[in-house]
């Protein structure tokens, strides 16, 4: 690393770190207040141990707003006080000084898009989960009792929970093959990681499509009707169904507590092309893979923004705070509205999620080239 990048990076890191600690406790907060009610009373401990599992997907929406605020503030003070003239006089060209912000974008982006995969559906999934936990003492399950959850290429149905909200009760299991109907039910379930394990269960796979046969023996009817029939000898007797969810990924998702979802980017994939759910499913799996996809970009997205604006209006840490809040205002619009659009089908889901950025990297050339003309 040159002697340019290590000043200009002593300059950067601490109003990066400050906007990215400032910003990411504010979204904390603001996903907390509309709960405060019912966590009440919660241990201190439990609580900050709540709240800490929220911080990956603030810092991974609030890293583009810190980089702005970064840049805003170092390249603003540098201007100012001529700094960056100097430097030129030096022979470091303007562009050799905006690299280093760049790199520290290039790998925001990679870090988000990591986060994205591998973090984020573990914490946005345990968040719900221990939430549930502190509200009411049981398991989030109970939630999503008489629901019918759209799990891989099936429907799993229950009634009601119990063991502390841990074990299923009432459950079936639906999957359909064109007019063939696999049904499995069983007295009781509860999930081991990613297994479904059942015990009292029936299995029976009828064809449906063989009620349109004409057959006037009705054994011969229900023979062609009933394609298998398979009772558990034993009523203590397991079977095991493997899922691509945890109890705590179903609650995240279904909850209806207003979690962040907890499929990872190829999770999100699989059901974005998942025929067997319905439309309005596969829609919002694109809806939010796109936006995890252009979540990294905007880091350089705005940073396109954020140059310009810096070395021409701002002059001051007032000015540069000013200046981050009205671009963090628009970038959000976007981001919402964006969302919004795409999933009721008003607007394609590339653009939804990816619109402002790319409305911010034309905004940022055409000041680019503003500045230089």
């Amino acid at each position: 690393m040159k002697l340019v990048d290590r000043y200009v990076l002593r300059e950067a890191l601490p109003p990066f770190l400050f906007g990215l600690v400032l910003y990411s406790s504010l979204a904390v907060v603001s996903a907390t207040i509309p709960r405060l009610q019912w966590i009440v009373g919660t241990p201190i401990a439990e609580l900050f141990g709540w709240l800490a599992l929220q911080l990956p997907q603030a810092l991974v929406q609030t890293l583009p707003i810190a980089l702005v605020l970064a840049v805003l503030i170092a390249l603003g003070r540098l201007a100012s006080e001529h700094e960056l003239l100097a430097m030129q006089v030096g022979g470091v060209p303007l562009t050799r000084v905006a690299l280093t912000f760049v790199t520290l974008g290039a790998i925001s982006a990679a870090a988000v898009l990591a986060m994205n995969q591998w973090v984020l559906p573990e914490t946005n999934a345990r968040t719900a989960e221990v939430y549930w936990r502190l509200t009411t003492g049981r398991s989030g399950l109970f939630r999503l009792a008489r629901q019918n959850l759209p799990i891989d290429d099936f429907l799993l149905h229950f009634e009601s929970t119990g063991a502390g909200g841990d074990s299923l009760r009432g459950v079936r299991i639906e999957r359909w093959e064109g007019d063939v109907l696999t049904l499995l039910r069983a007295d009781t379930a509860r999930f081991d990681g990613s297994d479904l394990v059942l015990t009292g269960y029936r299995i029976d796979r009828l064809d449906l499509g063989a009620l349109d046969q004409p057959v006037s023996d009705p054994a011969l009817a229900l023979a062609n009707l009933v394609r298998l029939r398979n009772v558990a000898t034993d009523p203590q007797q397991t079977l095991v169904v493997t899922t691509s969810y945890t109890a705590d990924d179903l609650i995240a998702r279904f909850s209806g507590g207003g979690f962040e979802d907890s499929r990872s980017l190829t999770e999100l994939r699989r059901d974005a092309e998942n025929a067997l759910v319905s439309a309005d499913e596969r829609r919002q799996a694109q809806v939010l893979l796109q936006r995890k996809l252009a979540e990294p970009f905007t880091n350089l997205a705005l940073l396109l923004v954020a140059v310009p604006l810096a070395l021409s209006y701002s002059r001051s840490r007032g000015v540069a705070f000013g200046v981050s809040l009205v671009v963090t205002l628009v970038w959000y619009l976007f981001y919402t509205f964006g969302q919004l659009f795409a999933q009721t089908g008003a607007l394609p889901v590339w653009l939804g999620a990816w619109g402002g950025n790319v409305v911010f990297v034309v905004l940022g050339a055409v000041l680019l080239a503003r500045r230089r003309a």
